[in-house]
């Protein structure tokens, strides 16, 4: 598990989380990149073995350097993941008997098109076929530091699955669309890009705005509020609560979450408060206003509660 908190700090969906983890698994290894407080290191080490490193590169270099620790072979799956995400809302012991029976060669909590089809990052599960390839160690071996985001999206979230793939390996998510799903989040993509194109004032904008209601969708954010429907989707990617990327009212999301899951939210409202600071807006996500006439489809596509 990789850890980051530009205050040394572990916030309270991170120790559950941890918990939930180390109740779960038969070895966990978390490895952080913060300045931790002695509070936070004494935590980590009554749970997990905690590696600390310095803060250099992101949660794949985290990722590599746990996985370093073991002899891989010795595991029936082998899970990397990171802090980013409120979650599990339901227990892990659950998700991983319900994935046990699905044939697939590593997976996790969700999948997505966008960029290419690929296992999101922020938990991947392997299993021996990649654990003993040639591929999966040749990935990590090539791990670098890399100087932006994107770069480590393109590179390596979506690269690390594409590597696997080429090898000839399958993948599976626990999280499963159905067309309800699907209609959804076509819709949702349509009105963030119109939020981030703005009103088109000419064929360029046009042209554009349908570009980008084409792409494919991030059920991370696209379906967030699918995690109010018994916990489909197990988890709420803080990102998603911090930024609400594609404008779906992410204020309204977190009051649905803190009434359903009380004591999965608990501190969460505090914790996105304390580190505002430290995660300014994204300049290359930031949304327009509803133009006018667009305003009364907002109820079609904003969060809401489960049905």
């Amino acid at each position: 598990m990789a850890h980051y908190d530009p205050r040394g700090a572990l916030a309270p969906h991170v120790r559950r989380q941890v918990e939930a983890l180390a109740g779960a698994v038969d070895d966990l290894v978390v490895v952080s990149t913060a300045d931790l407080t002695q509070a936070s290191r004494s935590f980590l080490r009554a749970h997990a073995r905690l590696v600390e490193r310095d803060n250099v590169g992101y949660d794949f270099l985290s990722y590599r350097a746990g996985l370093d620790l073991h002899d891989l072979g010795a595991y029936d799956e082998v899970t990397v993941c990171n802090d980013s995400y409120v979650g599990p809302l339901t227990a892990y012991s659950d998700i991983f008997a319900a994935m046990a029976p699905r044939e697939s060669d590593f997976w996790g909590l969700s999948e997505t098109d966008r960029v290419k089809h690929h296992v999101q990052s922020f938990f991947v599960t392997f299993r021996p076929p990649v654990l003993a390839s040639a591929a999966f160690r040749e990935f990590w071996a090539d791990t670098e530091v890399l100087p932006d985001r994107s770069a480590v999206i393109r590179r390596y979230e979506v690269g690390m699955s594409r590597r696997l793939y080429r090898a000839g390996f399958a993948s599976a998510a626990y999280f499963v669309e159905n067309g309800d799903d699907r209609h959804l989040a076509r819709r949702r993509v349509r009105w963030w890009a119109l939020r981030r194109t703005g009103f088109p004032a000419g064929p360029a904008d046009v042209a554009l705005l349908r570009r980008r209601s084409a792409v494919p969708w991030n059920p991370s954010i696209a379906l967030a509020d699918r995690a109010l429907q018994g916990a489909r989707l197990p988890h709420v990617k803080i990102d998603t609560l911090r930024y609400d990327p594609y404008g779906l009212g992410a204020e309204r999301l977190l009051d649905l979450c803190e009434e359903r899951f009380p004591a999965a939210f608990e501190g969460v409202r505090g914790y996105l408060a304390d580190t505002a600071q430290a995660y300014p807006p994204r300049a290359a996500e930031v949304l327009h206003p509803v133009p006018l006439p667009a305003r009364p489809l907002r109820r079609f596509v904003e969060y809401h509660r489960a049905r």
